[in-house]
């Protein structure tokens, strides 16, 4: 029991070295971004790209920098969005999760697939049952991602043919204002009234 508890304490000892090392790195590489703040961001949404960072770091350290640094962006663009427009923040929340379990999900599918040399009959037909259940639901994933994706493209189209419809009411004002808004910026420059010299 007590060499259990030995092991995980020293786990938790290198875990908490690695996100020092990842905090000091993240400031390095992106100043303005609060490191707490975006490790609890992932460790919450997207714990695999936690692994995945320190995956990297032992097998690339030299692409260390960039790739923390597109994590960084990525949290900046999601972080900007809360409070300012929380039902974008919670999509882009939800799509993160999602995106976590599609990438689950492939690893799972990958390594079902692969059948070990010899396999007892009922262990492969539960692989095989597992793998098949596996795709279903990435399938699942990906339809609902790929739906999500469609409705938040609707939703910016929508957006945008509205500015554009405000922007030409606002031309068409102005045209049919033309000569008001002449004699007013006349009238601000020169402290003049417009009058028309013949």
């Amino acid at each position: 029991m007590w060499k259990m508890m030995v092991i995980l304490m020293a786990v938790l000892c290198l875990a908490a070295i690695a996100q020092e090392d990842l905090a000091e790195t993240l400031k390095r590489v992106r100043p303005n971004v609060e490191a707490d703040a975006m490790l609890g961001y992932y460790r919450t949404n997207a714990p695999d790209l936690l692994e995945e960072i320190e995956k990297r770091r032992k097998a690339y350290p030299e692409a260390m920098d960039a790739y923390l640094g597109q994590l960084a962006d990525h949290f900046q663009e999601v972080d900007k969005l809360r409070g300012e427009d929380n039902a974008m923040y919670d999509r882009m929340v939800r799509q993160e999760k999602q995106q976590c379990e599609v990438r689950k999900l492939s690893r799972d599918i990958q390594q079902l697939a692969k059948a070990p040399k010899k396999e007892p009959k009922n262990v492969e037909e539960q692989r095989l049952a597992q793998l098949k259940e596996a795709r279903a639901q990435l399938r699942k994933l990906l339809e609902q991602a790929f739906d999500e994706a469609q409705q938040q493209q609707l939703i910016q189209i929508n957006k945008l043919e509205s500015e554009v419809r405000d922007l030409r009411r606002l031309v068409t004002e102005r045209s049919k204002n033309r000569q008001y808004i002449l004699q007013e910026r006349f009238r601000t420059l020169t402290g003049e009234e417009w009058t028309e010299e013949k």
